[in-house]
């Protein structure tokens, strides 16, 4: 539904959600609200509503966003894939923290949506420190943050996709792993001679939406994908053999792909991103740890 053909009640209710969102921070004494701006189709409501707070954008195309963003605002870029309130709601605290937007204890009011629904209907507090066991359990440096880029967040699209469209009718279950190619090839073996060896690096990148439908096809292998810090895909069908440690933490209930992929980011610098085969659910582990479930 466009924004011109708004039910007029649907308007007026995103209208005093504004409002309530920015009077709750207000009585708190909270400085920053976080608003999905692809579910406000008038940005001026916010600007009528707010006093002396600031606002953290949620967006799906931070570049074209931040063209108006005001002096006292940030912005933070999620993939467009369709997935539950929370699930974005996470995912954009999570990449605001790892880019330094907001601070890892700091409580914001939020005015959430469904995705493409155009319109605002949720509101909840959050607080990184405390909703997120990861960083409640850990202060967060400079040295040791999750390494937030263009490929990590272009990864979590691909995966989200791949969890929701499958292939050929079935489900898929792989592993993404995003880092440092020499330290990798010390706990990776290949299963099979490599597919991706041989051709040209720009036609084996994440960002080339034509290779996207050929990692599909090569997701139905056994084992996962190796990927360098700029996108390239090196390798595909690699088992990832590095030891369980006691800095290992995997949720019960999770099998060997998710243990696999929490070992490789404890005895490396890498970001692993595991689809769960049996449920399409998205996890992102770094350090040994699931950092973020999404979808399922």
């Amino acid at each position: 539904m466009s924004s011109s053909h708004k039910h007029p009640t649907e308007a007026k209710e995103t209208k005093n959600l504004v409002a309530l969102g920015f009077e709750l921070a207000r009585r708190l004494d909270i400085k920053r609200v976080l608003v999905f701006a692809e579910l406000l189709s008038d940005r001026r409501m916010v600007e009528k509503h707010r006093e002396s707070e600031s606002i953290l954008w949620v967006t799906y195309d931070k570049e074209a966003f931040e063209v108006d963003l005001g002096s006292k605002d940030s912005s933070v870029q999620i993939p467009a894939n369709p997935v539950g309130r929370m699930d974005q709601v996470a995912l954009a605290v999570i990449i605001a923290v790892m880019e330094g937007a907001i601070e890892v204890d700091e409580s914001m009011v939020c005015l959430i949506g469904v995705a493409g629904s155009k319109r605002l209907d949720n509101m909840l507090l959050v607080n990184p420190k405390r909703d997120f066991d990861w960083f409640s359990k850990r202060s967060i440096s400079k040295d040791d943050a999750l390494p937030i880029s263009q490929e990590f967040a272009r990864l979590i699209e691909i995966a989200l996709k791949f969890a929701s469209e499958g292939r050929e009718g079935k489900p898929i279950g792989t592993i993404f792993v995003l880092g440092d190619l020499e330290e990798l090839e010390e706990i990776s073996r290949p299963l099979i001679l490599n597919p991706c060896k041989g051709h040209a690096k720009k036609f084996r990148n994440i960002h080339d939406s034509d290779f996207i439908e050929t990692m599909r096809e090569l997701s139905a292998l056994d084992g996962g994908f190796i990927i360098d810090r700029k996108g390239v895909v090196e390798a595909a069908g690699v088992y990832l053999d590095a030891p369980v440690t006691s800095k290992v933490k995997v949720p019960k209930g999770l099998g060997s792909r998710h243990l696999a992929a929490a070992a490789t980011t404890a005895r490396t610098k890498s970001l692993a991103i595991v689809i769960s085969e049996s449920s399409g659910t998205v996890s992102v582990f770094w350090e040994g740890a699931r950092v973020l479930s999404l979808g399922g």
